[in-house]
């Protein structure tokens, strides 16, 4: 549920950025922080996002809605259970997420598991992914190894969701998976 400043006129809308190990998350992060407003970060010189050790956290600006200042923070953190903690807090909540996937052949079943583990603990939490904005995204496709787009879709996205391709490592449709889920965020604010 996004965080409304009544005193600094902002609203804070939390997407968290998921997937298995080596889908991308990070990658991700590196090209969004890459063109977005790095006056953000406090330090225009900077040409990496800071280093943080149990997730990743950037800031973006969606501009103004009535007068409130709106804010997307994405945060990601590794795959791991030894960060199952810290995952269970960034959940309270979230406005949204994306799902990264691993397009190789060869991660396919850790997609799959991190997909299962990742619904399982999103509702022992309490978090109704049907009604959450989200975006699937099918990270990697410049490999050669990269399963073809139908084959992703029957196996990760049965339920036809809003998802997209990237090559994160290239810059290619990461910009336009943070445009896509804050899209449905705002919409989702708007409802309210």
């Amino acid at each position: 549920m996004a965080f409304t400043n009544l005193e600094n006129k902002e609203i804070n809308c939390k997407v968290l950025y998921l997937g298995a190990k080596g889908a991308g998350k990070t990658t991700n992060f590196e090209s969004i922080y890459k063109y977005s407003d790095q006056k953000l970060f406090g330090d225009g010189d900077r040409s990496e996002p800071p280093p943080t050790k149990f997730f990743e956290f950037i800031p973006i600006s969606l501009g103004y809605v009535q007068d409130f200042h709106v804010k997307l923070h994405l945060y990601t953190l590794p795959a791991s259970n030894i960060y199952e903690t810290v995952f269970t807090v960034l959940l309270k909540g979230i406005d949204g997420f994306v799902f990264v996937f691993d397009s190789r052949l060869s991660a396919m079943h850790e997609n799959i598991s991190h997909w299962n583990n990742m619904k399982e603990l999103m509702s022992k939490e309490g978090v109704n992914m049907v009604t959450l904005p989200r975006v699937l995204q099918y990270n990697k496709r410049d490999h050669p190894e990269a399963v073809s787009l139908e084959v992703l879709r029957q196996e990760l996205n049965r339920g036809r969701q809003e998802d997209i391709e990237a090559s994160a490592i290239d810059s290619i449709g990461t910009m336009e998976t943070v445009q896509m889920v804050a899209k449905q965020v705002l919409d989702k604010l708007s409802q309210v």
